[in-house]
């Protein structure tokens, strides 16, 4: 999305330690206000049906990803590291944030939004971690019963 691009860009600026704390503040504020607005669709800003990335499967460490730099319907499909002929071009379905969580929390996010049980090698890897949730997925539940309690529509002024 656009907001994500200006995310990305401000994460770029070389900024001092006061004013990179205050953007970061200003940055998570957004997105919360946005959140309490829009739900689960912040970054929903359409659908289409993409022939050759419908062929790209999932993984939790992929070797390409879809973006829309061009703030259009133009797709682009980039290589995140070298890939080999014959080999699998794998995408993630989660957000970067969400690849991040534990084994068992991106298992869960992707049986509810995908209806499939992940494979990929990281996962593989981690198959042996305690089915445990991860930190962040604690956090957003205190954070949705929080959100319930507060008056419905407000934004945060920052």
């Amino acid at each position: 999305s656009s907001l994500s691009q200006w995310v990305h860009a401000c994460d770029d600026l070389e900024l001092p330690a006061e004013q990179r704390e205050h953007l970061d503040f200003f940055i998570e504020q957004l997105y919360r206000d946005i959140d309490n607005v829009s739900g689960d669709f912040l970054n929903c800003e359409g659908s289409g049906l993409y022939v050759r990335q419908s062929c790209c499967n999932h993984s939790c460490v992929p070797n390409a990803e879809a973006t829309f730099p061009d703030n259009d319907f133009t797709l682009h499909l980039t290589a995140l590291s070298d890939i080999e002929p014959g080999e699998e071009i794998c995408i993630s379905y989660l957000e970067g944030c969400q690849r991040k969580r534990s084994r068992h929390s991106r298992q869960k996010i992707l049986r509810d939004n995908y209806l499939f049980t992940c494979a990929c090698p990281k996962c593989l890897a981690q198959a042996g971690d305690p089915d445990e949730t991860s930190d962040e997925d604690e956090d957003e539940e205190d954070d949705e019963n929080d959100d319930e309690n507060e008056a419905d529509g407000e934004m945060t002024d920052i």
